[in-house]
């Protein structure tokens, strides 16, 4: 007897006859989808290293503009302080008077005036407000390919030594410190900037800037003034700032000895880097203190006294690279590293 019931009818009455997934079939498929989510983990690594490249560069611009607004006031580029023993004042300017770094120099023009006012109205909270100066993190100051500011442990000494509007200070307490991913250019020289910075005594007076070093062939270095027309090699060709190398075993610990003081503190390996050696890319286990570079694959960002900013690949030419640090004319020019 022919059925009269609908094909759809029979179809739902004979499950046995459902198409499905077989067991093939399904490894089949976790198995594309495996490949496909491979192949698109690098993309996105790749997408997400181009951003932090791209960020790094904007923060290193933003420096630049900084730095040329402290030469337009002041006629010299900003200075890197005194020595480790201090940090930046706010009472003090912006070249061989203020005993803070380049990174304390630069505050005032990167939207970061509050920082730079802390501890201004010299009151009770004195202490507590420069200690909120050292132990803040300003993103600007880091490369997000490496870390944030932290703030990260600090074991060194328990203060530090400051200008405070003729009266020297010290700032007690405190295990934490807030740290920067970049280095001024102090020179080509193989030169290890490790200043304490003038105490005073035997004459000397603890509230005036000591003499900047005669073997410093940068453009910010300890107790620094240089104006543009000191810069025979060009501003077009002579490094400024730039990511500094580091440990990465180290990032977070404050036991690098080139990254265990903060960001603010006078001329200090922690902030000054040479171009003696060639940049390298961070490496577990490799300690130097005196190399610029960085936490991206392929090179380093470095800021040019004009203020532009070069991506410059860790293969570049030793004896182009070295050069462009010093700032003085150059006879065997020959081109710039990047």
């Amino acid at each position: 007897m022919i059925s009269t019931r609908p094909l759809r009818w029979q179809w739902r009455r004979n499950p046995v006859d459902r198409a499905g997934f077989t067991l093939i079939e399904l490894l089949v498929v976790i198995a594309i989808i495996a490949i496909l989510i491979a192949l698109l983990i690098p993309a996105v690594q790749k997408v997400r290293e181009a951003s932090n490249r791209a960020q790094c560069q904007n923060n290193l611009k933003q420096m630049g503009l900084a730095c040329h607004n402290i030469l337009d006031l002041t006629g010299a580029y900003p200075s890197n302080g005194w020595g480790w023993d201090w940090v930046g004042s706010t009472f003090r300017g912006y070249n061989n008077d203020q005993p803070g770094s380049w990174a304390y120099n630069l505050l005032g023009f990167m939207e970061q005036t509050a920082a730079r006012n802390l501890g201004k109205g010299l009151t009770a909270d004195f202490n507590t407000e420069m200690l909120e100066l050292l132990e803040t993190p300003i993103p600007m100051y880091n490369c997000p390919t490496r870390r944030t500011g932290g703030p990260y442990p600090y074991s060194g000494a328990t203060y530090y030594s400051i200008d405070a509007h003729s009266n020297k200070q010290s700032i007690t307490g405190g295990n934490l410190m807030a740290r920067a991913d970049y280095a001024t250019c102090v020179g080509s020289e193989n030169t290890d900037e490790n200043f304490g910075g003038i105490e005073g005594g035997d004459g000397v007076d603890p509230h005036s800037s000591p003499p900047p070093p005669t073997d410093a062939t940068g453009i910010m270095f300890q107790a620094s003034k240089i104006r543009v027309s000191d810069v025979s090699r060009g501003t077009s060709h002579t490094f400024l700032l730039g990511e500094k190398y580091l440990n990465p075993v180290n990032y977070a610990t404050g036991s690098d000895p080139s990254d265990n003081e903060g960001q603010y503190n006078g001329e200090d390996n922690d902030n000054s880097r040479d171009t003696f050696s060639p940049p390298l890319q961070d490496t577990p286990g490799l300690q130097d203190t005196e190399r610029f570079g960085s936490a991206h694959p392929a090179g380093l960002n470095m800021l040019i006294a004009d203020g532009s900013v070069q991506f410059i690949n860790y293969s570049v030419d030793p004896t182009i690279w070295t050069p462009a640090g010093n700032r003085n004319v150059d006879p065997t020019f020959v081109g710039d590293p990047w």
